[in-house]
């Protein structure tokens, strides 16, 4: 399939994709409304499962298991009218940022939230991808009313 046909497919179905965020952010934002901090922990370990197997997904569609296969993996949410600006990407790290709306829905909630939720994610994905531990460092974030998100994914 050409690349072009592959970027038409992935706009008709962002709508589609986005929805599932947005629900999966709705979901988790009710769970931490009820339960407050209690429930971030769980929250992180289910949504850190969901990102090794969108990295499971994602790596019969990347060449390489290394951060440039992540930076690739990254540049496609913008096929799909996600943008992501990958602001450095080296051998040890990747560091990104994406403009708002947050794609799961959690403007003016937490940090902690926006950790458990959207960084577990992301983290689980880049190990799952490069084979090693990683940790993340939420620089700014939607949910706590920055102007974006900013976040660095590094090698332990």
């Amino acid at each position: 399939m050409s690349r072009w046909i592959g970027r038409r497919l992935a706009k008709q179905f962002a709508p589609m994709i986005k929805h599932g965020y947005a629900i999966q952010g709705a979901l988790c934002k009710a769970f931490y409304e009820k339960y407050g901090d209690e429930a971030l922990p769980i929250i992180a370990e289910v949504m850190g499962k969901a990102g090794v197997e969108q990295a499971k997904i994602a790596q019969s569609r990347i060449k390489g298991r290394d951060m440039k296969a992540v930076g690739e993996l990254f540049g496609m949410f913008e096929m799909m009218d996600m943008p992501i600006e990958i602001v450095e990407l080296t051998d040890e790290r990747i560091h990104y940022r994406h403009p708002p709306p947050c794609l799961m829905g959690l403007e003016g909630t937490s940090k902690g939230l926006c950790e458990a939720v959207c960084a577990a994610r992301a983290k689980s994905i880049v190990s799952s991808i490069i084979g090693e531990e990683v940790e993340e460092e939420v620089i700014k974030c939607v949910a706590e009313d920055d102007e974006y998100c900013d976040v660095i994914i590094s090698k332990k």
